[in-house]
């Protein structure tokens, strides 16, 4: 349910992005720690993973007890799968009075990615951040259990209304209970955000289409295929309503 964004980040568009810092923690070029992490963030989020680390330690190296970006660092040996050294930066950056929030949320990260399911729960439960919230309901539409999930959705939305993933996740959710009026509404919010993809935009073509609308559904599908790849994107809704109106009449 998750997206994955990859996007080329030019190194020449960073520059504008550090910004000079006054104080004594800067580097040779006048660049603070925070600027460095901040550039580090940007650098992940594009998925420029091996820059995000450069810039994480960078800012490390002008401010040794810099928490934020352990954690940071913590947060790209995640997206690298390298959990062992994420645990590592997650220990350090406790040892500096870190947000315990935030360490709870990539502790419970590392549990999930790691098959312990209960613990990655309790972990989120802990944090009680929006991105954690997110992720518990995740788990909850997994066991099953879609009310839950979709409450933990609605206070994510309640609080961050610009969480593109959370009307994404709530919008499955809801495909899952077929409910698709709502999950449509919730989906075309996702699809109304700045950040959303195809991806996105899928799953609202898929809503489209198990409600009936396959001519919606094509239209949607339309913005980002054609030709032979957009008939083949039509045709799987018309075999997943075929599929269900025989199982209706079994």
């Amino acid at each position: 349910m998750k997206k994955l964004l990859f996007n080329v980040v030019s190194i020449f568009s960073l520059v504008g992005l550090l910004g000079c810092a006054s104080g004594p923690s800067t580097d040779d070029h006048g660049y603070s720690s925070p600027a460095m992490v901040r550039v580090a963030q940007k650098a992940r989020k594009t998925g420029n993973l091996d820059a995000a680390i450069n810039f994480y330690n960078r800012a490390i190296s002008i401010e040794a007890d810099n928490a934020e970006a352990y954690l940071g660092l913590a947060e790209v040996y995640i997206d690298k799968n390298l959990l062992d050294g994420a645990s590592e930066y997650i220990k350090k950056a406790e040892s500096l009075n870190c947000s315990l929030s935030r360490s709870s949320y990539l502790k419970a990260k590392i549990s999930l990615l790691s098959g312990d399911v209960k613990k990655a729960e309790e972990l989120f439960l802990k944090s009680g951040s929006v991105d954690a919230k997110n992720a518990l309901g995740a788990i909850y539409d997994e066991k099953e259990e879609h009310k839950k999930a979709q409450e933990m959705y609605k206070q994510v939305i309640s609080i961050d209304p610009n969480y593109i993933d959370a009307y994404n996740n709530m919008g499955l959710s809801l495909l899952l209970c077929e409910r698709y009026k709502e999950a449509i509404f919730y989906l075309e919010n996702a699809c109304s955000l700045p950040e959303a993809n195809v991806t996105y935009r899928s799953n609202l073509a898929l809503a489209y289409g198990l409600s009936g609308n396959v001519s919606k559904a094509r239209a949607v599908y339309a913005e980002d295929f054609e030709g032979d790849e957009l008939e083949e994107k039509v045709a799987y809704i018309q075999d997943l309503l075929a599929s269900k109106r025989r199982n209706v009449f079994k």
